[in-house]
C-alpha cells in the first residue's frame, strides 16, 4: 500500500526483498523502486548514515523464513543518532553495544507479561512471543533502556508495536518510567507511544 500510494524508493536487504515479494506478489511491479542496502554493516544515503545489525525474531511462516534478513537500525545525521528496533526477543551484548548511547530510541514494548500469560491466546503463540526470538515485554524494554540510554544524550524514547490485547500505552510508559527513575536521565527523558507523527510534525 505504501509503494502504491507514494512514488518513492524503499530500502531493504536482498533477503527481505525476496520474502516480501513472495508474500505479496504485487510488489514485483514496484521492484525498480526497491533499493538494496549492500553494505555489511552500514550504508550512506545522501546525508544519512544507516547502520544495521541482525535482530533475533521468528516470524509466522511455517514452510519458510517469513522475516528475511530481519534488522535493526541506527540512523545518524548531523551529529545525532536514532536507534530503531522492533520485532525482537532479546538483545545480545553485541547488539547492546551497537545501540548504546543514542539521542533517540524507537524500541518495541510489545506486551505486559502478566496480561500475556492470562490472555486467551493459544499456548504455542504465547511461547513464541515470550521466547528469545519473539517480542520484548515492557519490563525487558525498560531494562534494556536502562543499560543503553546516555545521561548526556538520550532525550526521547518511542515505545512501539504495543499489543492491542496484552498491553496499553499507559502501562508501557509507566513500566519504563519506573525503571528509569534510578537512571541519571531520570525525569529528563520524554517517553512517547502513539505520538510519533505529531512529534515529527511539531519538530519540522
Amino acid at each position: 500500500m505504501f509503494m502504491k500510494n507514494h512514488p518513492t524508493e524503499v530500502y531493504t536487504r536482498e533477503a527481505t526483498k525476496q520474502v516480501l515479494i513472495k508474500k505479496y506478489p504485487g510488489l514485483a511491479k514496484f521492484e525498480q523502486r526497491i533499493k538494496i542496502l549492500n553494505g555489511s554493516k552500514e550504508d550512506q544515503i545522501q546525508d544519512l548514515k544507516i547502520c544495521y545489525c541482525r535482530l533475533p525474531h521468528q516470524g509466522r511462516g511455517l514452510d519458510y523464513d517469513d522475516t528475511g534478513e530481519h534488522i535493526g537500525f541506527v540512523f545518524e545525521a548531523y551529529g545525532h543518532r536514532m536507534s530503531f528496533m522492533t520485532d525482537l526477543g532479546h538483545l545480545t551484548n553485541n547488539m547492546k553495544n551497537f545501540h548504546r548511547n543514542n539521542d533517540v530510541y524507537f524500541i518495541e514494548a510489545n506486551y505486559d507479561l502478566d496480561m500475556q500469560i492470562i490472555s486467551s491466546r493459544p499456548d504455542f503463540l504465547k511461547r513464541r512471543i515470550i521466547g528469545d526470538h519473539g517480542h520484548l515485554s515492557n519490563s525487558q524494554t525498560a531494562e534494556y533502556l536502562y543499560e543503553l540510554a546516555d545521561s548526556n544524550k538520550t532525550k526521547h524514547v518511542f515505545l512501539a508495536h504495543l499489543s492491542r490485547d496484552c498491553n496499553s500505552a499507559e502501562l508501557a510508559i509507566s513500566t519504563v518510567k519506573q525503571k528509569l527513575k534510578a537512571h541519571p536521565i531520570g525525569d529528563k527523558i520524554e517517553i512517547h507511544t502513539d505520538q510519533l507523527k505529531r512529534y515529527f510534525i511539531k519538530a519540522t
